[in-house]
This record gives C-alpha cells, structure tokens and sequence, in this order.
C-alpha cells in the first residue's frame, strides 16, 4: 500500500489528535464531555467529535460505562505494555522509593516529565503520609503544579525554562490570577533553592520538595519527590532530606543507559 507524502494540513491533524489523547488521559476515572473537551482542546465541537469517532474506532478512545463522557482506551495501555521494558524508570527507582517511604515515613513520588506536564509514574506511602494526597499513578499536570515538575522544569535550559512556564501558566489561566501568583512564588524559591519547595503553595496543609533526575545528556526527565506537611518540611529536616533525594537519584541516574532515555 503505497504512502501519501506528509502534508501541514495531516501533520497539524495528527497533533491535534494527540492533544486531545493527553487530555483524554487526565480523566480517567470520570471522563469528559464532548462540549468541554473541544473547550479545553480550543477546537471546534464537529472537529473534535471526528476526531473521537476515529480514536474510538481504533480503540485509542473509550467510552465511560452508561455515560456520554471520554476517556483513553485500551489500545493505549496495549502499546504503554509493549514500551514500558524500555522506559519504565519506575523499575529502577522501586528500591529508592520504598527506601524512603521508610526512613522518611512520608508519601514519595516518582514522576516523568511529559513535554510541558508531570506525570506520576509511582507513589509509595510511608507510616504517617498525609491522606490528603490526590495524586495517583497516572496523573498528569503541568510542570509548575507540583515540587517534583518543578524541580524538572527549572532543570531545563534557560530558553526552554521560559517557553515552558508560559504554557504551563497560560494552561492554569481558567483557575485565577491567585493560583497564578502562587506558581510563579514556587518557582522563583525554587530556582533560588535549586529544587522545587512547594511552601503550600497549591493546596492549604501541603507542602513537598523535590529533585530532577537527569539522562546521561543533562535533560530532566524524571523526578523524586516527598510530600508531607510544612511542619515537617522546616529547614534543618528539609535540608537532610534533601541531600538523600539527591543520592537516591543520583542512583538512578547511573542506571539510565539501561533505558532510552
């Protein structure tokens, strides 16, 4: 079957299609409705009902049982089996993170940095982790929403540092000027710190630290972090903490080349 030559017009579709995908896949459990993913897409409600059609059919797509919603469908999770041999850095990070569950007797986190976003590939708890956690294995938010996307995010080269803040902070708009404000405090502490110090600022009795894990190239792609409340994250245990965040993934590091990162 012969191949017709790429053209702007397939390769802007094929984009858009994948947009739509990592949307798909922030929600999960509840899935989403047409008129609001074309919304949060900012494509047309016929665009996006086409392109859904074709996701369903190839089951990249699926339906929420007994509901009119969308979320990302079982092809997705065929090819993640077939891919995760060779990127699953939650296998090498397994010892670190029960390591530190256990000696901190927090909640520790494993995320991979996704173009803009986060992404939590692991969490392991600790005796006393706060229950207020939301995030699961699976989540994914903007870099700038979290200490452990924040440690990647200001990892990054400067140019890029830039551009990827604009999005995350464009993305963020629709939930206010506060938020907004609190985000661009994170990352200004943190870019003095050297790692991502989230001082509550996201959510009231939470706070987190958290380190980039880089590939043999420099570039951010992962990150460990620890969430736990401000109490506990005062400077003299913040500092300790930190240091074993760094040897711990420093360790992975060594190991990377065993992945294609």
């Amino acid at each position: 079957m012969s191949r017709r030559p790429s053209t702007p017009d397939g390769t802007r579709s094929l984009h858009r299609a994948i947009g739509v995908l990592r949307l798909l896949s922030t929600r999960t459990a509840t899935g989403w409705r047409l008129s609001d993913l074309a919304h949060e897409a900012g494509l047309g409600h016929s665009t996006v009902h086409r392109m859904l059609s074709c996701l369903l059919e190839e089951r990249l797509a699926a339906r929420v049982a007994g509901t009119r919603r969308y979320t990302i469908g079982a092809l997705a999770y065929e090819l993640g089996v077939a891919a995760a041999p060779h990127f699953a850095i939650e296998r090498l990070a397994q010892p670190a993170l029960f390591q530190l569950a256990a000696e901190t007797r927090d909640i520790v986190f494993l995320n991979v940095r996704s173009g803009a976003d986060s992404v939590c590939v692991a969490r392991v708890e600790g005796r006393k982790a706060l229950k207020a956690y939301t995030v699961e294995v699976g989540t994914r938010r903007p870099l700038c929403l979290s200490a452990g996307g924040t440690a990647m995010l200001i990892a990054l080269p400067s140019p890029e540092q830039a551009r990827v803040q604009a999005q995350n902070l464009q993305s963020i708009q629709q939930r206010g000027y506060e938020r907004q404000a609190m985000v661009k405090r994170m990352l200004q502490r943190s870019r003095r710190l050297g790692y991502g110090w989230n001082q509550e600022d996201l959510i009231p009795g939470i706070a987190a630290i958290g380190v980039a894990i880089c590939s043999p190239s420099g570039e951010p792609v992962a990150s460990l972090s620890i969430g736990s409340s401000l109490a506990d994250l005062q400077s003299s245990r913040r500092t300790q903490l930190i240091g074993r965040l760094k040897i711990e993934a420093g360790k992975i590091e060594e190991q990377l080349g065993l992945l294609r990162y």
